[in-house]
């Protein structure tokens, strides 16, 4: 997804405050899907909120979007050494990291905690931010184990051939 140069302003800007913090630039070390760092991971999550809040005009406030989409997965382990509640609990861990490193505002931390929706059942994002971080990490996630997996987008590679 490419950023307008004054997107990418905007979206650096409202990244920079947290961004260069140990804790962010140490989810680098870990994978999150396939090849991809959680760091990566969580950045492209931040700026596909950022563009579908941007661009389908959601109303979100951006930098609640931005961190939140950046920090969503600020667990700080590697996940495929863990248990299976992996999935359930992470996003608390999250939570809490993004409190202790950061000293995330409530928002934010609302969005953390509830972007594992359906299947954190019972944290249902409640606010537009919440479910704009949801609904791309949702899709980052498919895209990184389903599509990078299967050798880029099976889709076009099918509408190459019917071009011949």
């Amino acid at each position: 997804m490419h950023l307008t140069p004054e997107e990418q302003s905007r979206f650096d800007a409202l990244l920079e405050p947290i961004v260069e913090n140990d804790a962010v630039q140490s989810m680098k070390t870990f994978v999150q899907h396939g090849s991809v760092s959680t760091f990566d991971h969580c950045l492209t999550v931040a700026q596909t909120a950022f563009v579908l809040n941007s661009r389908l005009h959601l109303g979100g406030d951006e930098c609640i979007v931005v961190h939140g989409g950046m920090l969503h997965d600020l667990f700080l382990y590697d996940w495929h050494d863990s248990h299976w509640t992996h999935s359930y609990k992470h996003a608390e861990y999250a939570r809490r990291n993004a409190v202790t490193h950061l000293n995330a505002d409530v928002r934010v931390q609302a969005v953390i905690r509830t972007h594992m929706w359906p299947i954190g059942i019972t944290h249902v994002p409640a606010s537009r931010e919440a479910w704009i971080v949801c609904m791309a990490d949702k899709m980052v996630s498919a895209h990184e184990t389903v599509l990078q997996r299967a050798g880029g987008n099976p889709f076009a590679k099918r509408a190459e051939g019917r071009a011949h």
